[in-house]
């Protein structure tokens, strides 16, 4: 935490200070800033859509498409398809509007955070909203962006990243040449939906849809990378919210960067690696504290630091059985798995059990140890693998990786040779070990020398716009992914904003602290600002008895982590939508 320096007055004279304070009195505040005669032209001048809503199998919704432009400055031009997913307010004698939400990504699905809406909003917001989701454009339901012409050629291209991220020279030579194949791919064939799905796009989509749906005002809640949409969304359209609330906060100016941060990659610029390795260091400090009695580990840090030595030096990983076949679990896995689990409040339970399996196999050299041991360690990882490689055939295009970089890569400012990735990497590791590669690996592709599919109309700040309304920001101590400095410097930026802070485990804080969560919706019903102290998490790791803890728990834990919501996503193929 920076130090607060007061000022002190006493030196000066009382009835100079008595003017001073009466002249600050008397200064009216500040006015908002409003939205540009440029951005105003760009999306007013498009006709307000007309949505057509079907309801949804067994009354969970009303689905809706809409067509928007592919380039604003064309408005009458090509146009891009949206999937759009409602949830009619409970209450609608009393409904206040629209709640847009975003979970993240880039590439989340906004239609399937709406369909899971009822599992983690409140009852008091569901009443009061409808609330919708909608596909970015160039993700999921919504037009695709594909930078290859079939997924046999795709996998061709990409089989140099089919791990989450380079441990070795080799591997790391492997990530360059399909990185740029990658950035061939979508600034040639993909290039006209690679150029157009910036975040600023994406904000001119959601006024759009603003207007579709009856609203004077924006009602916006924004998870992880969502809460650079919101931040976008807020400093080009300043004037044009009534409420938004953005949770697990990525710095906005760093995300954008400038010509002078460019050589340091977008994740590391935001402190994303460092942010996992705290979540991670606090949650081994805190199983050592728990003692042994809810902690599986006699040295936390040392066991897990042992484990992964080990990993390191076994390049082929520990073969755990697993009835008729063998799997391979290597230092890959091993970190790809610990920081998916980080994503959940009880995720340290998780890794202290992986941990202490672990190192069961690795300093046993009894074969009926070492075999009981990888039978459990098989349960415990069993969910997270994901298919490595792309589809054979077209029916199986999955384009998470394309659709990822296409808002990344014409997002941000990045280096121009993707060989300084090794050099960037390898001083973040200092800062943060085990987690930089993970994070700093993930946006090699759009090295501005093979990247060519750029966004004239991106938005790279200011993010300091006095907007009309407050705007809600959410920060969570033990955040793994947005860390909590980025939360501290989007409230230093938004001259307009309020910052709620959690101490509080797992990636945003929204649903997991009732404390966090009565803030939040009483902000989004009523405006009301919240109050000024740190709110705590309703799950702490290792409070739970070791004795209670059961393997179904943690096995169950893990067979629901692969979606890695918010991380960049690991290649694994998917049915094409139709």
């Amino acid at each position: 935490m920076p130090k607060l320096i007061v000022s002190r007055f006493w030196a000066v004279p009382t009835l100079i200070l008595a003017l001073l304070l009466s002249f600050v009195a008397a200064t009216p505040a500040q006015a908002a800033d409003r939205t540009s005669k440029t951005e105003a032209r760009r999306v007013d001048r498009v006709k307000t859509p007309k949505l057509k809503w079907v309801e949804a199998e067994e009354g969970s919704g009303y689905a809706a498409t809409v067509k928007v432009p592919r380039d604003y400055d064309k408005p009458t031009g090509a146009t891009v398809t949206l999937a759009l997913f409602k949830v009619p307010a409970a209450d609608p004698a009393r409904r206040i509007g629209t709640l847009f939400l975003n979970p993240g990504g880039p590439g989340g699905s906004g239609v399937d955070i709406a369909l899971a809406a009822t599992s983690f909003l409140s009852q008091s917001v569901l009443d009061r909203f409808d609330i919708i989701g909608f596909d970015p454009r160039g993700t999921n339901a919504s037009s695709r962006v594909r930078c290859f012409s079939s997924s046999g050629r795709q996998g061709a291209a990409l089989a140099g990243m089919s791990s989450a991220f380079p441990s070795t020279g080799t591997e790391e030579k492997s990530f360059i040449a399909a990185g740029k194949k990658l950035a061939s791919g979508c600034s040639g064939y993909g290039a006209a939906m690679a150029s157009s799905m910036s975040t600023a796009e994406v904000a001119r989509d959601l006024d759009v849809l603003r207007r579709a749906v009856g609203d004077a005002k924006l009602n916006y809640l924004g998870y992880s990378y969502g809460s650079y949409l919101g931040a976008v969304y807020a400093n080009m359209f300043p004037d044009r919210f009534r409420a938004m609330v953005i949770d697990g906060v990525l710095d906005p100016a760093a995300y954008a960067g400038t010509k002078a941060t460019r050589s340091v990659p977008t994740s590391l610029r935001i402190r994303s690696a460092e942010a996992s390795w705290k979540a991670l260091t606090d949650g081994l400090a805190a199983c050592q504290a728990a003692g042994p009695g809810y902690c599986p580990l006699a040295n936390a840090r040392g066991d897990f630091d042992q484990v992964a030595a080990a990993l390191k030096a076994a390049p082929r990983g520990i073969p755990i059985y697993n009835g008729s076949e063998v799997l391979n679990y290597t230092y890959t896995d091993f970190i790809s798995d610990v920081l998916s689990a980080l994503y959940y409040p009880d995720g340290m339970d998780w890794v202290a059990s992986v941990v202490a399996t672990l190192k069961s196999i690795v300093t046993s050299s009894d074969t009926g140890t070492i075999t009981a041991s990888t039978s459990k360690l098989d349960t415990l990882v069993r969910g997270f693998h994901r298919v490595t490689g792309l589809g054979l055939d077209d029916s199986s295009y999955d384009n998470s990786l394309e659709a990822y970089s296409g808002v990344m890569c014409t997002d941000t400012w990045h280096s121009g040779d993707p060989n300084s990735w090794i050099a960037a990497n390898a001083r973040a590791a200092a800062k943060a070990p085990h987690f930089a590669r993970i994070w700093g690996w993930s946006d090699v592709q759009c090295a501005t020398n093979y990247w060519k599919a750029k966004d004239e109309d991106a938005y790279h700040g200011t993010f300091s716009k006095r907007t009309a309304s407050p705007v809600m920001i959410v920060g969570n101590y033990h955040d793994p992914a947005t860390n909590y400095t980025g939360a501290e410097a989007a409230k230093r930026l938004m001259p307009n904003s309020y910052l709620v802070k959690s101490d509080s485990w797992g990636h945003t804080a929204y649903g997991t602290s009732d404390c966090v969560t009565d803030r939040v919706d009483a902000y989004l019903l009523g405006l009301a600002r919240p109050a000024d102290s740190v709110c705590v998490g309703n799950v702490i790791p290792f409070t739970a008895p070791l004795a209670t803890m059961s393997l179904a728990r943690t096995g169950g834990l893990s067979r629901v982590l692969p979606n890695r919501r918010g991380l960049p996503p690991v290649v694994a193929p998917q049915p094409e939508t139709p």
